[in-house]
């Protein structure tokens, strides 16, 4: 979720993400969710441009709706479909530094992609079916707009 407040859910809660050098949760990777093959390469090269090319990418798509978060981060690097999945478009981010996902967020913007749902792993999280935590991800970005006050 494109959260200006840079949160991340814990427990089914949100919690501020600092601009340290902590590590978050899980294994060094980013689970992506939603994107065409051109995406994932425009989002690899955005991580190569950053400095973050050590970053592992996976990539989801609806055949994988129903396995656990944490089985799809114990894969390896996973191929790129086809074609666009038909699943909400989102980045699931485990073992970076705080710092580094401030500087993935701030890179992604400059892309040109399109706004996407964005998340960490947590231990809670992990254990969600991936369907599940997109749903989620929706409801949750759904009641934040509510909160926003309207842009004129």
């Amino acid at each position: 979720m494109e959260n200006r407040d840079r949160t991340k859910m814990t427990d089914n809660s949100f919690q501020k993400v600092g601009n340290s050098e902590q590590r978050l949760y899980g294994p060094r990777k980013i689970l992506l969710c939603g994107y065409s093959q051109e995406d994932r390469l425009r989002f690899h090269d955005m991580l190569r441009d950053s400095g973050l090319s050590d970053i592992e990418l996976l990539v989801a798509d609806d055949t994988t709706l129903n396995q656990t978060v944490r089985a799809l981060f114990e894969q390896p690097i996973s191929r790129a479909p086809q074609k666009g999945p038909a699943m909400p478009r989102a980045a699931i981010m485990g073992g970076i530094t705080e710092k580094e996902l401030h500087t993935v967020l701030n890179a992604y913007r400059q892309t040109g992609l399109p706004g996407q749902f964005w998340a960490t792993l947590t231990p809670v999280s992990e254990n969600w079916r991936l369907g599940d935590l997109l749903s989620e991800l929706q409801k949750e970005n759904e009641a934040l707009r509510k909160r926003q006050p309207a842009k004129n």
